[in-house]
């Protein structure tokens, strides 16, 4: 999970912003989103990662095959927000954090080796809940 929580550490507030901004969250709704939305995307990638390409995973037909992936309710809920709206965030970040896990990733023989070695799922939701809530001052 450290590969998830330093793309958080580091970009986090970014997709926070995109949330506050294009998605109508409030900050905390969208601290609250970030990582589950990350973790999701990432058991996704883990399940669907032969039929992606995984040098581009920010291309349309990737940001497709992992939405179709995705608990948007369950997202939502957990952030609080109407199912509409969870998937207005989706939709407003999910390429960019896309892009983000490629370039970290640094291609995919990087990202098939986190995959494969488990290192980008699991349980470290609460880390990565942690992370995010440094963005709105420790709430």
């Amino acid at each position: 999970m450290d590969f998830l929580n330093d793309i958080i550490g580091d970009r986090g507030g970014e997709l926070i912003a995109e949330l506050t901004s294009k998605a109508g969250f409030s900050a905390d709704q969208a601290t609250r989103f970030v990582p589950a939305a990350g973790s999701s995307v990432m058991d996704a990638l883990t399940s669907r990662a032969s039929d992606l390409d995984l040098d581009d995973l920010a291309s349309p037909s990737a940001i497709g095959t992992i939405t179709q992936q995705l608990d948007i309710g369950a997202l939502s809920q957990e952030a609080g927000v109407t199912a509409e709206q969870g998937a207005k965030g989706l939709s407003s970040i999910l390429p960019m954090l896309m892009g983000l896990i490629g370039d970290h990733a640094k291609g995919a023989g990087g990202l098939l080796s986190l995959l494969n070695a488990g290192g980008a799922g699991g349980g470290g939701l609460g880390a990565l809940k942690g992370l995010a809530g440094k963005f709105l001052g420790g709430r």
